[in-house]
Protein backbone atom coordinates (compact mmCIF):
# COMPACT_ATOMS: atom_id res chain seq x y z
CA UNK A 1 0.00 0.00 0.00
CA UNK A 2 2.96 2.45 -0.67
CA UNK A 3 2.73 5.10 -3.23
CA UNK A 4 4.81 3.25 -5.66
CA UNK A 5 4.23 4.34 -9.22
CA UNK A 6 1.06 6.55 -9.06
CA UNK A 7 0.71 9.21 -11.31
CA UNK A 8 -1.66 12.13 -10.91
CA UNK A 9 -4.96 11.85 -12.48
CA UNK A 10 -6.74 15.45 -12.94
CA UNK A 11 -10.93 15.63 -12.82
CA UNK A 12 -12.58 18.73 -14.15
CA UNK A 13 -16.31 18.93 -15.24
CA UNK A 14 -17.95 16.96 -17.99
CA UNK A 15 -17.54 16.98 -21.36
CA UNK A 16 -20.41 17.16 -24.41
CA UNK A 17 -20.30 13.42 -24.93
CA UNK A 18 -22.26 11.72 -22.75
CA UNK A 19 -21.23 8.57 -21.13
CA UNK A 20 -22.48 5.50 -22.82
CA UNK A 21 -23.52 1.91 -21.92
CA UNK A 22 -23.00 -1.31 -23.45
CA UNK A 23 -22.16 -4.94 -22.70
CA UNK A 24 -18.60 -7.05 -23.31
CA UNK A 25 -20.13 -9.43 -25.48
CA UNK A 26 -21.89 -5.93 -27.31
CA UNK A 27 -18.60 -5.01 -28.36
CA UNK A 28 -17.13 -8.46 -28.88
CA UNK A 29 -19.82 -9.98 -30.90
CA UNK A 30 -19.68 -6.32 -33.56
CA UNK A 31 -15.83 -6.92 -33.86
CA UNK A 32 -16.11 -10.53 -34.46
CA UNK A 33 -19.54 -11.65 -35.46
CA UNK A 34 -18.95 -15.84 -34.96
CA UNK A 35 -20.60 -16.37 -38.89
CA UNK A 36 -16.67 -14.74 -40.04
CA UNK A 37 -14.69 -17.94 -37.85
CA UNK A 38 -11.46 -15.08 -37.09
CA UNK A 39 -8.96 -16.78 -35.22
CA UNK A 40 -6.80 -13.74 -34.50
CA UNK A 41 -8.40 -10.17 -33.38
CA UNK A 42 -7.98 -6.60 -34.25
CA UNK A 43 -7.73 -5.81 -30.56
CA UNK A 44 -8.45 -7.43 -26.97
CA UNK A 45 -11.20 -5.88 -25.36
CA UNK A 46 -11.31 -6.32 -21.29
CA UNK A 47 -13.97 -5.46 -19.07
CA UNK A 48 -13.12 -3.88 -15.46
CA UNK A 49 -15.90 -4.10 -12.61
CA UNK A 50 -15.26 -1.21 -10.25
CA UNK A 51 -16.71 -0.51 -6.65
CA UNK A 52 -16.21 2.03 -4.05
CA UNK A 53 -15.50 1.26 -0.03
CA UNK A 54 -14.17 2.84 3.29
CA UNK A 55 -13.07 2.15 6.63
CA UNK A 56 -15.11 1.62 9.78
CA UNK A 57 -13.69 5.32 11.26
CA UNK A 58 -14.10 7.08 7.51
CA UNK A 59 -10.76 7.68 7.27
CA UNK A 60 -10.48 6.36 3.77
CA UNK A 61 -12.10 6.75 0.88
CA UNK A 62 -11.35 3.39 -1.81
CA UNK A 63 -12.06 2.23 -5.36
CA UNK A 64 -11.02 -0.89 -6.50
CA UNK A 65 -11.65 -3.21 -9.39
CA UNK A 66 -11.04 -6.31 -11.41
CA UNK A 67 -10.16 -6.32 -14.86
CA UNK A 68 -10.14 -9.44 -17.44
CA UNK A 69 -11.08 -10.25 -20.78
CA UNK A 70 -14.60 -11.64 -21.72
CA UNK A 71 -13.39 -15.71 -21.73
CA UNK A 72 -12.27 -14.98 -18.51
CA UNK A 73 -14.95 -13.22 -17.10
CA UNK A 74 -17.34 -16.51 -18.58
CA UNK A 75 -15.22 -18.65 -16.80
CA UNK A 76 -15.27 -17.15 -13.68
CA UNK A 77 -18.94 -16.36 -13.52
CA UNK A 78 -19.49 -20.04 -13.70
CA UNK A 79 -16.99 -21.00 -11.37
CA UNK A 80 -18.90 -18.12 -8.51
CA UNK A 81 -22.03 -18.53 -9.53
CA UNK A 82 -21.08 -22.09 -8.52
CA UNK A 83 -20.07 -21.03 -5.11
CA UNK A 84 -23.23 -18.71 -4.36
CA UNK A 85 -25.50 -22.01 -5.04
CA UNK A 86 -23.45 -24.61 -2.90
CA UNK A 87 -23.41 -22.04 0.30
CA UNK A 88 -27.54 -21.38 -0.91
CA UNK A 89 -26.60 -17.39 -1.19
CA UNK A 90 -28.11 -15.16 -3.44
CA UNK A 91 -25.36 -12.27 -4.18
CA UNK A 92 -22.04 -12.25 -2.10
CA UNK A 93 -21.63 -8.83 -0.40
CA UNK A 94 -18.33 -8.27 1.93
CA UNK A 95 -20.15 -6.35 4.42
CA UNK A 96 -23.05 -8.95 5.19
CA UNK A 97 -20.25 -11.12 5.33
CA UNK A 98 -18.40 -9.62 7.80
CA UNK A 99 -21.20 -8.71 10.14
CA UNK A 100 -23.20 -12.08 9.86
CA UNK A 101 -25.82 -10.05 8.22
CA UNK A 102 -28.26 -10.26 5.18
CA UNK A 103 -27.70 -13.27 2.86
CA UNK A 104 -25.36 -14.48 6.12
CA UNK A 105 -28.47 -13.75 8.70
CA UNK A 106 -29.57 -17.43 7.79
CA UNK A 107 -25.98 -18.26 9.92
CA UNK A 108 -26.77 -16.72 12.86
CA UNK A 109 -29.08 -18.01 15.50
CA UNK A 110 -29.47 -15.34 17.92
CA UNK A 111 -29.93 -10.94 17.58
CA UNK A 112 -25.84 -11.01 17.73
CA UNK A 113 -23.82 -13.35 15.79
CA UNK A 114 -21.47 -15.35 17.87
CA UNK A 115 -17.65 -15.78 17.35
CA UNK A 116 -18.42 -19.58 15.63
CA UNK A 117 -20.83 -17.68 13.60
CA UNK A 118 -18.51 -15.49 12.16
CA UNK A 119 -15.70 -17.94 11.72
CA UNK A 120 -18.29 -19.63 8.99
CA UNK A 121 -18.57 -16.44 7.28
CA UNK A 122 -15.06 -16.02 7.01
CA UNK A 123 -14.60 -19.86 5.76
CA UNK A 124 -17.18 -18.78 2.90
CA UNK A 125 -15.41 -15.96 1.80
CA UNK A 126 -12.41 -17.50 1.97
CA UNK A 127 -14.21 -20.03 -0.85
CA UNK A 128 -14.57 -16.72 -2.85
CA UNK A 129 -11.21 -15.58 -2.47
CA UNK A 130 -10.16 -18.88 -4.04
CA UNK A 131 -12.34 -18.49 -6.49
CA UNK A 132 -10.89 -15.56 -7.78
CA UNK A 133 -7.62 -16.80 -7.40
CA UNK A 134 -8.36 -19.65 -9.76
CA UNK A 135 -8.75 -17.30 -12.17
CA UNK A 136 -5.20 -15.91 -13.13
CA UNK A 137 -6.44 -13.82 -16.14
CA UNK A 138 -8.27 -11.25 -13.36
CA UNK A 139 -5.96 -8.28 -12.51
CA UNK A 140 -7.24 -6.59 -9.35
CA UNK A 141 -5.95 -2.63 -9.24
CA UNK A 142 -6.82 -0.30 -5.68
CA UNK A 143 -6.61 3.15 -4.02
CA UNK A 144 -7.03 4.45 -0.91
CA UNK A 145 -7.45 7.92 0.23
CA UNK A 146 -6.89 9.49 3.10
CA UNK A 147 -9.74 11.63 3.57
CA UNK A 148 -8.51 14.44 5.92
CA UNK A 149 -5.50 15.75 4.15
CA UNK A 150 -7.75 15.16 1.16
CA UNK A 151 -10.22 17.20 2.41
CA UNK A 152 -7.78 20.21 3.77
CA UNK A 153 -5.97 20.21 0.53
CA UNK A 154 -8.60 20.09 -2.04
CA UNK A 155 -10.38 23.01 -0.22
CA UNK A 156 -7.12 25.33 -1.12
CA UNK A 157 -8.36 27.95 -4.00
CA UNK A 158 -5.37 26.72 -5.90
CA UNK A 159 -6.64 22.67 -6.01
CA UNK A 160 -9.81 24.08 -8.08
CA UNK A 161 -9.93 21.57 -11.01
CA UNK A 162 -7.03 19.36 -9.65
CA UNK A 163 -8.01 17.97 -6.58
CA UNK A 164 -11.93 16.97 -6.79
CA UNK A 165 -13.73 17.94 -3.90
CA UNK A 166 -15.30 14.27 -3.78
CA UNK A 167 -12.16 12.20 -2.73
CA UNK A 168 -13.74 9.14 -4.13
CA UNK A 169 -13.27 10.50 -7.86
CA UNK A 170 -9.81 11.03 -7.32
CA UNK A 171 -9.58 7.19 -6.20
CA UNK A 172 -11.62 6.04 -8.92
CA UNK A 173 -9.53 8.30 -11.16
CA UNK A 174 -6.48 6.78 -10.45
CA UNK A 175 -7.89 2.86 -10.90
CA UNK A 176 -9.16 3.65 -13.99
CA UNK A 177 -5.20 5.01 -15.37
CA UNK A 178 -3.46 2.22 -13.36
CA UNK A 179 -5.78 -0.51 -14.63
CA UNK A 180 -5.13 0.78 -18.52
CA UNK A 181 -1.51 1.22 -17.43
CA UNK A 182 -1.80 -2.56 -16.30
CA UNK A 183 -3.56 -3.70 -18.90
CA UNK A 184 -1.36 -2.49 -21.93
CA UNK A 185 1.81 -3.68 -20.44
CA UNK A 186 0.20 -7.11 -21.02
CA UNK A 187 -1.57 -6.03 -24.23
CA UNK A 188 -0.18 -3.58 -26.29
CA UNK A 189 -3.38 -3.89 -28.83
CA UNK A 190 -6.29 -3.51 -25.94
CA UNK A 191 -9.30 -1.32 -25.25
CA UNK A 192 -10.90 -1.32 -21.95
CA UNK A 193 -14.27 -0.48 -20.82
CA UNK A 194 -15.45 0.20 -17.30
CA UNK A 195 -18.67 -1.00 -15.21
CA UNK A 196 -19.42 0.75 -11.72
CA UNK A 197 -21.80 -0.30 -9.44
CA UNK A 198 -25.16 1.69 -9.39
CA UNK A 199 -25.72 4.51 -7.59
CA UNK A 200 -25.02 8.10 -8.07
CA UNK A 201 -24.61 7.52 -11.66
CA UNK A 202 -24.96 11.38 -12.70
CA UNK A 203 -21.81 12.19 -10.48
CA UNK A 204 -19.61 9.04 -11.32
CA UNK A 205 -20.76 9.37 -15.08
CA UNK A 206 -19.08 13.54 -14.57
CA UNK A 207 -16.42 12.13 -13.15
CA UNK A 208 -15.77 9.48 -15.99
CA UNK A 209 -15.75 12.37 -18.50
CA UNK A 210 -13.53 14.83 -16.87
CA UNK A 211 -11.37 11.30 -16.91
CA UNK A 212 -11.07 11.78 -20.22
CA UNK A 213 -10.54 15.00 -20.95
CA UNK A 214 -7.54 14.85 -18.28
CA UNK A 215 -6.00 11.70 -19.79
CA UNK A 216 -6.31 12.04 -23.32
CA UNK A 217 -3.81 9.26 -24.15
CA UNK A 218 -5.37 6.93 -22.04
CA UNK A 219 -8.85 7.91 -23.12
CA UNK A 220 -7.87 6.43 -26.33
CA UNK A 221 -7.65 3.11 -25.23
CA UNK A 222 -11.50 3.36 -22.82
CA UNK A 223 -14.46 2.69 -24.72
CA UNK A 224 -16.97 3.12 -21.99
CA UNK A 225 -18.14 3.77 -18.18
CA UNK A 226 -21.78 2.01 -17.42
CA UNK A 227 -23.62 0.97 -14.70
CA UNK A 228 -24.87 -2.28 -13.33
CA UNK A 229 -26.80 -3.83 -10.07
CA UNK A 230 -23.84 -5.55 -8.14
CA UNK A 231 -26.55 -8.16 -6.52
CA UNK A 232 -26.99 -9.46 -10.29
CA UNK A 233 -23.71 -9.36 -11.41
CA UNK A 234 -21.15 -11.30 -10.14
CA UNK A 235 -17.99 -9.66 -11.71
CA UNK A 236 -19.18 -6.33 -9.23
CA UNK A 237 -19.32 -8.82 -6.23
CA UNK A 238 -15.88 -9.48 -6.71
CA UNK A 239 -14.81 -5.91 -6.80
CA UNK A 240 -16.98 -5.78 -3.80
CA UNK A 241 -14.77 -7.93 -2.70
CA UNK A 242 -11.16 -6.10 -3.23
CA UNK A 243 -12.59 -2.62 -2.47
CA UNK A 244 -13.50 -4.04 1.23
CA UNK A 245 -10.00 -5.64 1.53
CA UNK A 246 -8.31 -2.17 -0.44
CA UNK A 247 -9.88 -0.48 3.21
CA UNK A 248 -8.63 -3.00 5.42
CA UNK A 249 -5.50 -3.10 4.02
CA UNK A 250 -5.02 0.68 4.32
CA UNK A 251 -6.58 1.01 7.88
CA UNK A 252 -3.13 -0.81 9.19
CA UNK A 253 0.13 0.07 10.02
CA UNK A 254 2.39 0.32 7.14
CA UNK A 255 4.40 -2.66 8.85
CA UNK A 256 2.06 -5.00 8.73
CA UNK A 257 0.14 -4.29 5.49
CA UNK A 258 2.40 -6.68 3.27
CA UNK A 259 1.80 -9.49 5.44
CA UNK A 260 -2.04 -9.11 4.88
CA UNK A 261 -2.88 -9.25 1.50
CA UNK A 262 -5.47 -11.91 -0.02
CA UNK A 263 -5.60 -12.61 -3.41
CA UNK A 264 -1.91 -11.76 -4.28
CA UNK A 265 -2.27 -14.08 -7.26
CA UNK A 266 -4.93 -11.20 -8.96
CA UNK A 267 -3.70 -7.99 -7.16
CA UNK A 268 -1.60 -6.14 -9.25
CA UNK A 269 -1.43 -2.80 -7.52
CA UNK A 270 -2.50 -1.32 -4.46
CA UNK A 271 -1.87 2.19 -2.89
CA UNK A 272 -2.37 5.26 -0.29
CA UNK A 273 -2.68 8.30 -1.07
CA UNK A 274 -1.14 9.85 2.32
CA UNK A 275 -0.98 13.71 2.85
CA UNK A 276 2.49 13.95 1.38
CA UNK A 277 1.65 11.76 -2.17
CA UNK A 278 -1.56 14.37 -2.54
CA UNK A 279 0.48 17.41 -1.80
CA UNK A 280 2.46 16.11 -5.06
CA UNK A 281 -0.50 15.20 -6.96
CA UNK A 282 -1.58 18.77 -6.22
CA UNK A 283 1.89 20.31 -6.97
CA UNK A 284 2.22 18.93 -10.39
CA UNK A 285 -1.24 19.96 -11.35
CA UNK A 286 0.15 23.43 -10.95
CA UNK A 287 2.97 23.10 -12.63
CA UNK A 288 0.91 21.62 -15.93
CA UNK A 289 -1.15 24.34 -15.40
CA UNK A 290 1.39 26.88 -15.10
CA UNK A 291 0.31 28.16 -11.70
CA UNK A 292 3.01 29.25 -8.86
CA UNK A 293 3.10 26.61 -6.00
CA UNK A 294 2.51 28.72 -2.56
CA UNK A 295 4.68 28.72 -0.05
CA UNK A 296 2.42 25.93 1.80
CA UNK A 297 4.26 23.03 -0.16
Amino acid sequence: MENVGILGNNVVDVEEDEPCEFTLDDWFDLFFPLYLEVNGYMCMVFQTFLDDSGDKAKKLMVSAGFCANREVWADFRKDWSATLLRHGLDYFKSSECNHVDGQFRQFRKGEHSQPNEREQAKAIREDFLAVVARHRGIVGVGVAVEMEPYARLAQLPEANEILPQDPYKAALCSVMFETVKRVRSRDRNCMVGFTHDDGDEENLSACYQGFRKMNPKTAKRVIGFGFLNDKLIAELQAADLIANHTAYIGSKNPDVRAGLVEMRENIAFLARWDESYIGEVLKYGLRERGDPIPLLF
